[in-house]
C-alpha cells in the first residue's frame, strides 16, 4: 500500500506538468510522459520510481513552426494506461485512494501563452485539469526539432501531488514525497 501510494502521486504529477521545463528521462526519439517519485521520509535504493503513461494524445495544436510564440496545444493523458513495473502497484495506483482511474480517466493539459526565452527554449502556461481540479503552472520546454507542420519538445517539471488530492499526507500511510517530477518528450502536430 505504501509503495502504491507513492506511485499514484508520481502519476498525477506527471499529468499536471506534462509540458514543463527542459530535460528528458530517456535518450530515445519516442514520445513519452514519465513521472518520477521518491519514497518519503527516506528514499529507497530503487528510487526514483518511474511511472509511465502509455496512452496520451495531442488533441489540438496551433502554432507557426518558424515562430512558436503564441502557439497553443491540448494534451489528453489516459490515467488507466499507467505502468510502473509492478502490476500490483499499478492496480493500487488506479484505486480511489490515489488516481481513481475509473472515475477520472483523463488528465487534460492546455498549453498557451508561449513566449521565447532564449535559443530554442520557451516558457508557457499549463492549465491542468484532473480529479475535478484545475491548476495553472508556469512551464518551460525546449524545441528539439521543427518542421512546417510539427514540433518536437522536451520538458521537465516538478509539481505537488497534493494539488490534485492524490494520496494522503501521512508518510506512514503514503510513503511518497509530495513533489513529483514529470519528464516528457512530445511531438505536436498542427491540427
Amino acid at each position: 500500500m505504501k509503495l502504491s501510494a507513492r506511485f499514484g502521486l508520481a502519476t498525477v504529477l506527471f499529468s499536471a506538468l506534462a509540458l514543463s521545463g527542459p530535460a528528458f528521462a530517456a535518450d530515445t526519439d519516442a514520445d513519452s510522459i514519465v513521472v518520477l517519485a521518491k519514497h518519503a521520509p527516506q528514499p529507497k535504493p530503487d528510487d526514483p520510481v518511474q511511472v509511465t503513461f502509455e496512452r496520451f494524445k495531442v488533441v489540438k495544436a496551433t502554432f507557426d513552426a518558424k515562430k512558436i510564440e503564441g502557439g497553443k496545444a491540448t494534451i489528453e493523458i489516459d490515467t488507466t494506461s499507467l505502468k510502473s513495473g509492478s502490476d500490483k502497484r499499478d492496480a493500487h495506483l488506479q484505486t480511489p485512494d490515489f488516481i481513481d482511474a475509473k472515475k477520472f480517466g483523463t488528465i487534460t493539459v492546455d498549453i498557451d501563452k508561449v513566449k521565447k526565452k532564449a535559443g530554442k527554449t520557451y516558457s508557457a502556461e499549463a492549465t491542468v485539469k484532473f480529479r475535478d481540479i484545475t491548476k495553472k503552472y508556469p512551464v518551460t520546454f525546449d524545441v528539439i526539432d521543427a518542421k512546417d507542420d510539427a514540433i518536437k519538445i522536451k520538458s521537465e517539471a516538478t509539481f505537488s501531488r497534493f494539488d490534485f488530492n492524490v494520496g494522503g499526507k501521512d508518510p506512514k500511510i503514503t510513503p511518497v514525497n509530495g513533489d513529483l517530477t514529470v519528464k516528457m518528450q512530445l511531438t505536436l502536430k498542427k491540427t
